[in-house]
């Protein structure tokens, strides 16, 4: 009995899958991309998938030549500018593939069940879209949410970091704690925010903004309405709602500074969408630290 295959329906369906989990691996990883970029890489692997079907090119489909397919689709869907960012990139590149891939087989079977079994191998003809959507889904929350089991568990809950905070030609050095308890972001912009103590973020707040905190009046809102209506800074500063720091409903005051510099493994990383909270008493006890970090950073090092 004669098989036909349909070129386009496979260029279409392999197509998706790819860009599905392209994008899914540039979402896990917070790493930035091009639709564009995503289309030509996954309309690449939908060729490759397609070229399978014959014969004659059975040579370029060997596990070697499809490791270095994988990694050339990689390479021009994220342009990585690191290996430590192409190594990344190509474990949960992998993950998020095989994970995709059972949860479609996964859900086939347990809707159509293995109805065409031959040879002891077995054949689907006629995959539901519904499925190829549903196995998405399944696919990134069950890496989502398992890939930040991993983080949570390799990666050390406390990290204490040199930081520098700039902001207007002004710069001050402070000890952060890399804390996964922090998880603090600026409400408008979904942007991360450093935590860090009034007395080491002083020197760089105008004198406006530092009457607020000598005279205690960061919960007046009128207080701090009126003053920062009136500051050459007014647009730096926004108000971050928060629950933590033993407070149920509190607001800090923060900013977005010109950037956040730090070291790691003698790299120097600029950070600029990061907002800078104030808080007005002491984040240590013992005086360890001065600032407490968002755990996204450690996912932009």
């Amino acid at each position: 009995m004669e098989t036909y295959v349909y070129g386009d329906v496979i260029l279409l369906e392999n197509f998706i899958m790819n860009f599905i989990i392209l994008w899914c691996t540039a979402r896990l990883l917070r790493h930035r991309h091009s639709w564009l970029l995503l289309s030509i890489a996954s309309l690449m692997g939908a060729v490759y998938a397609l070229g399978s079907y014959f014969p004659e090119f059975k040579y370029y489909y060997t596990p070697w030549m499809k490791v270095i397919f994988s990694l050339l689709i990689i390479t021009i869907a994220y342009l990585p500018n690191h290996i430590k960012d192409f190594a990344k990139l190509t474990g949960v590149f992998y993950i998020t593939s095989f994970v995709f891939g059972g949860a479609a087989f996964g859900l086939f079977y347990f809707i159509n069940g293995l109805k065409d079994i031959r040879y002891g191998a077995f054949f689907i003809k006629d995959f539901p879209v519904k499925t190829l959507a549903l196995s998405a889904i399944a696919a990134y929350f069950a890496i989502k949410y398992g890939w930040d089991i991993i983080q949570y568990r390799v990666k050390r809950e406390k990290i204490i970091k040199e930081i520098n905070i700039l902001l207007d030609e002004k710069t001050v050095a402070v000890t952060a704690l890399i804390d996964t308890g922090n998880s603090l972001s600026e409400p408008i912009t979904k942007a991360p925010v450093v935590v860090v103590e009034y007395s080491s973020i002083k020197e760089l707040l105008p004198k406006e903004v530092q009457k607020i905190f000598e005279e205690g009046s960061q919960d007046d809102f009128e207080v701090i309405a009126h003053i920062m209506a009136n500051s050459e800074l007014v647009t730096r500063f926004r108000v971050i709602p928060f629950k933590s720091l033993g407070t149920d409903n509190g607001m800090l005051i923060g900013f977005k500074p010109d950037e956040i510099q730090m070291m790691d493994n003698n790299e120097r990383l600029n950070i600029k969408n990061i907002i800078v909270g104030i808080y007005n008493k002491k984040l240590s006890n013992g005086g360890e630290y001065s600032a407490l970090m968002h755990p996204d950073i450690l996912n932009r090092m």
